[in-house]
């Protein structure tokens, strides 16, 4: 994949709730941008990210990938060209090193080691007993939530697709931890099609376009400073 996305006039409906979640959603951007969601909870932000990893197909309209539907890319292809980290990562039995190669387990060890110091995994595994060989149970709880998110972030780069997903990657961590993933996924995501679900300003940093969600529809999008100066001035 190159990483070009696009939505086109894309509405959704989960099965259980009357009114779709998603109206008439359009927005593009060109491969090696990145975009920050922003919007209300419930606003839709979440579910747009789970219909562009495929999970659930447009009730009408298309995600397109390159110019392509992406009901019509097999879905091996679309998982290995992009890397996706939902809210409440899920880590599963066995080592920190089995969870993070999951997706690519004939990784180099200097590629596994590139990929930790991008998501700041680094700075807790060499406290870890066995570090790489530390054993977590399912779900990973002797974690902490921002340990978790970190190897999640890890598993998600170690493929190097050309296209991530983030739903609040900074949610749990403080204003100083959250600074300094900020600066690491700024290294992490140059060059990459990067779209991430965001409340937190210090994100904001990293989008070149922000797209408003409001109520299931956009409410603005274009460049970030663009977007964020017309929010705050109530335009």
């Amino acid at each position: 994949m190159k990483g070009d996305v696009a939505f086109k006039n894309v509405t959704f409906t989960y099965e259980d709730q009357p009114e779709p979640v998603l109206n008439d959603i359009s927005f593009t951007i060109a491969a090696g941008e990145r975009l920050a969601i922003v919007g209300r909870i419930g606003s839709g932000k979440t579910t747009l990210l789970r219909l562009l990893c495929g999970l659930h197909p447009p009730d009408r309209g298309a995600v397109m990938i390159d110019n392509a539907d992406i009901r019509q890319i097999r879905p091996d292809d679309v998982r290995r060209n992009m890397g996706v980290v939902m809210q409440n990562p899920v880590l599963f039995s066995g080592s920190i090193r089995d969870n993070i190669l999951m997706g690519k387990p004939n990784t180099t060890d200097e590629e596994l080691l590139d990929v930790v110091k991008l998501s700041g995994a680094d700075g807790f595994l060499g406290m870890l007993p066995g570090g790489f060989d530390f054993p977590l149970s399912e779900r990973g709880r002797e974690l902490s939530t921002g340990m978790r998110q970190s190897i999640a972030i890890s598993r998600a780069l170690i493929g190097k697709p050309n296209v991530l997903l983030f739903d609040e990657p900074t949610a749990p961590l403080d204003q100083s931890a959250e600074n300094e993933m900020v600066e690491r996924l700024d290294l992490a995501t140059k060059g990459l099609t990067t779209i991430f679900v965001t409340h937190r300003g210090a994100m904001l940093r990293l989008a070149d376009k922000v797209l408003v969600i409001d109520q299931g529809r956009v409410a603005a999008f274009g460049p970030r400073d663009q977007v964020l100066k017309t929010e705050q001035s109530g335009a």
